[in-house]
Order: structure tokens, then sequence, then C-alpha cells
């Protein structure tokens, strides 16, 4: 037993040993970072044409550029309508994902026609394209690079891939649906591509001119794109350049401010679900009936529905009418015979009657009254002992008459007589 406890622990968990387990990690490191399949970069990200991206499918460096060239570069972003600036401003509309509503596409028509520039990028049919009686070809060709534009070009290898396999520009053409304008200028024509090889050139972007402004319409948005315009050889840094230059002329004065519209980029204040229901609840009379609706059921919910508390009934005391109870009164002094309840009331009556106000007479008992009235008027002395037996027992319902007529003689006269 000894010789086992004092013997060396055996090697079998060789394989746990830090010596061997980091190579083999290292190793399956290397082996996934090579056989995991990588996309191109080219077509990856945003690809709206907006001059906020600096990725390959943005329009930033058009937007630097212009600005390093002298133009004093605006992002419109929260204004959906564009500001007439009157000969001096040039509207860079380029390839909006939200498309401008017939009036806002008549408000760039108007600043146009009022001696602005328009850059005007296409790619889904809006107002502004159907205006302007232009749109782009289903298929396309190549775009033609001019030797002269990209003289000078610096040769070597691009470590960035290209937007294109075979490292050619490949664009849509214009398409004209009432006419090409006579008097244009052409920036950028595609050759037919190798499928099409009888095919004529065809213009990508041409200007014309519209009231006394000019309008310059780009049929494919990669014509300006970040990772087109950065490469030399590709020619488009010129052609976006020669475009630019062409839209500042032509007028009363240089065309110095360029005003990128970012809002159909989607950067301005868009419509949400929520405002779209408060508007449609609130402005329309139909969503303002259904509000109505919605708040009565709730009002109703909360009327029959459990409360926290429960309501206390009020204690209600039925109360006979005092019609009723005069004459249920009636009934009962008749039954029990009370002459003697009568008569005080009758004469708690006289003299609520003839000793008017709270003067210290009414304080005194009915047999002083009595006494007052026989002493003032002798001839009431029958009519008085009368009320004194009414009131000291009971008497006849024949006498009740009697007991009536009596106090009605001591009323007048005790309300007639002079007073002594």
């Amino acid at each position: 037993m000894s010789d086992l406890a004092s013997s060396p622990p055996g090697g079998a968990d060789w394989w746990a040993r830090p010596r061997v387990v980091l190579p083999v990690v290292a190793a399956l490191i290397v082996i996934v970072g090579l056989l995991t399949p990588q996309v191109n970069g080219g077509r990856t990200g945003d690809a709206r044409l907006s001059s906020h991206h600096a990725g390959a499918l943005g329009a930033r460096l058009l937007y630097e550029t212009a600005g390093r060239l002298g133009w004093h570069a605006v992002q419109r972003d929260d204004d959906p309508l564009p500001t007439n600036g009157r000969g001096t401003v040039v509207h860079a509309l380029l390839a909006p994902p939200l498309a401008p509503t017939p009036e806002e596409a008549h408000a760039y028509l108007e600043a146009v026609r009022a001696g602005d520039g328009l850059l005007f990028v296409l790619d889904r049919r809006n107002p502004l394209s159907d205006s302007l009686g232009v749109s782009h070809s289903s298929g396309g060709g190549t775009l033609a690079v001019v030797p002269a534009d990209t003289a000078g070009c610096p040769g070597g290898l691009e470590i960035i891939p290209p937007l294109w396999p075979d490292g050619q520009v490949h664009l849509w053409a214009l398409r004209w649906s009432r006419g090409a304008p006579p008097a244009r200028t052409t920036f950028a024509v595609t050759s037919p591509d190798l499928s099409r090889q009888r095919a004529p050139s065809e213009e990508a972007a041409s200007g014309f001119s519209l009231g006394r402004g000019r309008v310059v319409v780009v049929a494919d948005p990669d014509l300006l794109r970040n990772d087109v315009i950065r490469r030399c050889a590709w020619g488009a840094d010129v052609v976006a350049v020669r475009m630019l230059e062409w839209l500042r002329a032509g007028g009363e004065a240089p065309r110095t401010t360029l005003v990128f519209d970012e809002y159909h980029q989607g950067f301005g204040e868009t419509p949400t679900l929520l405002g779209t229901a408060q508007a449609f609840l609130v402005e329309h009379p139909f969503g303002r009936m259904l509000l109505q609706i919605v708040l009565a059921a709730l009002v109703l919910l909360l009327a029959v529905g459990p409360r926290a508390l429960p309501p206390v009934d009020v204690l209600r005391v039925e109360r006979r009418d005092p019609l009723e109870q005069i004459d249920a009164l009636a009934h009962a002094y008749e039954q029990v015979r009370a002459t003697r309840t009568l008569a005080a009331r009758l004469v708690r009556g006289l003299r609520s009657r003839v000793e008017r106000g709270w003067s210290d007479a009414r304080a005194r008992p009915a047999e002083q009254f009595l006494a007052d009235a026989a002493a003032r008027a002798p001839a009431l002395a029958p009519d008085v002992d009368l009320v004194r037996r009414a009131l000291d027992g009971p008497i006849s319902e024949r006498e009740l008459p009697a007991l009536g007529e009596a106090l009605r003689r001591i009323e007048h006269t005790l309300t007639t007589s002079p007073t002594a």
C-alpha cells in the first residue's frame, strides 16, 4: 500500500496541457478564418445616394468635392420643399428613396423656371420624373471613358475591389417619354455591352434649359457613388464636376450654393404609425366618430366594472305627503274622539292670528288669553266658557260646530274692536 501511494501520477491527461491546447486552438482559428466565405464589400451598406454617407454607395465625396471647389454646400434635412434661390442655388435631388409629392415637384420646377439649377438623379419613377418626361432604361451599357478625362491618373493595383467584377462602370441610359429636348448637353454616354454589339451609344447624363434655369438628369445613381467617383481611371469625378460647372453657369449670376435634398433620403421627419393614427382620429370625420365610440365604451366599462370601494346606498326615509298626513290625522282624531287636542290646536291657531309677532303675550297660558278676551268683550263670555270646557274635557260631536263658531266670533271681536 505504501508503494502505491508514493508512485507518481500517470500521463493520461497530456492533451489538456497548455503547450498542446494553445497551438491547436490557434490552428483552428486560422483555418476558420481562411475557409469562411466573405461577401464583396463593394455593394454592402446603406444604398441611399446621400451626402451624409461616406460608405461605398453614398455621395459624401460629391458633397466634399463641391465644397473644396468653392461651392457653398448645404444639406437640407428637415424641409421637404426647396427654397427658391432666385437664380443663385443648385438643388441636388439624388435618387430619393422617398418620392417627392406633386406639390414638392411643382416647387422644384418653379424654382428652376425662376433661375435655379437642378441636379436630378433617377431611380424609381416619381412625380418629378413624370413632369420632366424622363426615365431610365431597363438595360444599359458601360460608361464610355473619355481618355482626356483620365489623363494623369496614377496606375497601380487597387486594394479595394470595384463595384463590378469586370472593372467597368455599368449604367442605365436615359429615356425621354415626350421626346428629348432639342438643345441639350450630354455629359456621359454608355457603350453597348457585349450582348448588344450593334446597339448605339446612349445618354447616361444630359442637361437642358428650363425657363431661366438649367436641369441635369442622370440616369443611374451609380455614376455619383463614392466608390465610382474615387476611381480616377473611370473619369466619373470629371463628369460630376463638369455637370456642376454647367449648372453654375448660364444665369444672370453664378449659382454658387449647392443644396442637397436629404429630406427625401429619409433624414427628415417621416410619418410614424402613432402620428398617422393621431391625425386620423383627430382630423378625419370617420376617425373622430371612432374615437367617440371608443371613449363612450371606456366610460361604460368604468361604470359597470368592479370597483375597489363599492358604492354606499343612501338611506332614504319615505315620508307622507302633507295633505295625506292631515287627512290621516283627522281620521285618527275622529276615531279616538280627541276633542281636547282639536280644541287646543284651534286655540293655538287663533292666538297666532290675534297675537301677532313674538310678544310676551304669546307666552301666556291659554286660560289667561281667554280671560283677557272675556274682559275686553263681555259679550264673548258664553263663547269663552265653551272653549274652556272643550280644553278641559271631551265634548260631543254636536258641539264641535258650535266650538268653531265660538272661535270665529272671538277672533272677529279681538281683531276689529279698538285696543283699550
